[in-house]
């Protein structure tokens, strides 16, 4: 049976002379839609060249069904997206049985689903929260705007997109409520508007955000003093977590969404049921709120089976 291997030699090798031949000849085929279709079909060849030939295939003559399988169900298990994959593949290998460099269909294969791999994202700790805060300098209009809008997200669990959108009139100062119809979900929700977050807010409103008549809350203070974007409060955001020192990287997660998180996981951590915290939240569907439950590790320790009280003679030892 084909190993499987997925070291980074592997993954990295130069391919033999006889699959670069093949690779050369599907560039320069005129079967592809377009030239974007061409460079996602080479990109698979040649990692499945790679794999062939790194589970003993120097060519193609002896290639079996049961080979294509081994080959797909090990690519999609390693891709975030595994129908994009499933699609080149195809077009790959239907170039190589056309061209009859393949004698067998492959097309059964395909027909194989398996469920989208689910990367679970962080949620940024109470104390990173924290220095974020702390280092804003809330002695200037923008400063007291950022302060407002990041203390906002880690209290509430709004998306950016919502609290960018807030209103003036989606506060209910007597009531103590901050009403809203989501972006995402287009579900209105009301969340209760905690002293904390209402002072901010109010600090911003009073002694920042000057007499703009825009109707939104949070302004741009530089583009005219309109609303200001989601995109631009994500970008600010990761400028406040450079400023205090939290560390990032590219793609890790640990955005404004990850003060969502955080509020799931704190929610969990108390105990909250699911379905509550899904109704916090603003979850259409209250699998989405199960997440945090992963999050919560400590918490899973304490559900673990100690092995202590396991025997050894069972059918899962031998």
């Amino acid at each position: 049976m084909p190993s499987n291997p997925t070291s980074k030699a592997v993954r990295t090798a130069a391919l033999t002379e006889y699959y670069e031949n093949i690779v050369a000849e599907m560039k320069a085929a005129s079967c592809w839609s377009s030239p974007r279709t061409r460079m996602q079909v080479l990109a698979t060849a040649r990692n499945l060249f790679r794999w062939l030939a790194a589970n003993g295939h120097a060519n193609l003559s002896g290639l079996r069904l049961e080979d294509v399988r081994a080959y797909y169900m090990h690519r999609v298990q390693a891709v975030t997206y595994p129908k994009s994959a499933r699609y080149t593949m195809k077009l790959a290998f239907g170039y190589l049985r056309d061209t009859e460099r393949i004698g067998i269909d492959p097309t059964p294969v395909f027909a194989i689903q398996t469920p989208r791999r689910k990367r679970l994202l962080p949620a940024l700790e109470p104390d990173e929260v924290a220095r974020v805060l702390d280092a804003i300098d809330r002695s200037t209009p923008v400063g007291k705007r950022d302060y407002a809008f990041v203390l906002t997200g880690a209290a509430t669990g709004l998306r950016v997109a919502d609290i960018s959108g807030l209103r003036l009139k989606d506060i209910d100062w007597r009531n103590g409520t901050i009403g809203i119809v989501q972006r995402k979900t287009d579900m209105p929700m009301t969340i209760p508007l905690l002293a904390g977050v209402g002072e901010a807010i109010s600090d911003y409103i009073l002694h920042g955000r000057g007499d703009s008549a825009c109707e939104r809350i949070f302004l741009s203070h530089g583009n005219g003093d309109g609303a200001v974007s989601s995109g631009a409060m994500s970008g600010m955001f990761n400028r406040r977590c450079r400023d205090a020192g939290v560390q990032r990287s590219s793609r890790d997660g640990r955005s404004f969404h990850a003060l969502r998180r955080s509020v799931g996981k704190r929610l969990c951590k108390a105990g909250i049921p699911v379905p509550t915290i899904a109704q916090v939240l603003g979850h259409r569907d209250i699998l989405s709120a199960q997440a945090y439950i992963n999050l919560d590790a400590e918490s899973l320790r304490c559900c673990a089976l100690g092995l202590e009280s396991v025997g050894t003679g069972g059918a899962l030892w031998k």
